[in-house]
């Protein structure tokens, strides 16, 4: 696939809620995985509280190809609410899942873009689709005038963290988690920034 043939567009169609639920999981399985264990509830749930107007994503035609959601005082790309957590899972199942996804809660400061993850499609990895979406985010925070983009990335995706440094982002802090490790496969996480105006 050549880069002329995706289109990068803010938001997605209804119809598409599913594909970027998977690709949701896909990227923070490592996370979500433990917590919600039942993967078929979890794309369901996920993909019913998707904010579409919290991403961008990459289109080869219908078939999404990557994912990048984001983050600001109104709202995000995914709202797990309680409401639709118990109706999936339960009560008490409900509020346990959302107990355990609370400690990957990050507040927004005033100014700040706060990223929420970027995702591709694992047969097209490597043709440049997540620089891409990374770009449109960067573009998306100068036009609403932020200060700055903030996001964080675990310490056993590497990748990841190459193609931010590569687009300016500079780590800012470093968070060590060692009895996450045995749950969730990383112990640690940095903290990214990348300036959007002077100074």
């Amino acid at each position: 696939m050549t880069d002329n043939n995706l289109i990068i567009q803010r938001g997605f169609a209804d119809e598409q809620r599913e594909q970027v639920a998977a690709l949701y999981w896909t990227a923070f399985a490592q996370k979500l995985e433990p917590i919600f264990r039942q993967r078929e509830p979890a794309l369901r749930v996920i993909a019913e509280s998707l904010n579409p107007q919290y991403s961008f994503v990459a289109l080869a035609g219908d078939r999404v190809a990557g994912v990048a959601g984001f983050k600001d005082a109104h709202g995000s790309l995914l709202d797990l609410t309680p409401a639709a957590m118990t109706r999936v899972f339960g009560f008490v199942g409900g509020w346990l899942r959302l107990l355990g996804l609370s400690i990957f809660a990050r507040p927004v400061q005033p100014g700040v873009l706060l990223m929420d993850g970027i995702v591709v499609n694992a047969e097209l990895r490597g043709g440049g689709i997540g620089s891409r979406l990374l770009d449109a985010i960067v573009d998306y925070g100068r036009e609403q005038g932020c200060d700055s983009i903030r996001l964080d990335v675990v310490n056993t995706n590497p990748r990841a963290r190459q193609l931010y440094e590569r687009k300016g982002f500079v780590a800012v802090a470093e968070q060590r988690y060692p009895y996450l490790r045995s749950i969730f496969g990383f112990s640690g996480a940095a903290t990214m920034h990348k300036a959007l105006r002077e100074g």
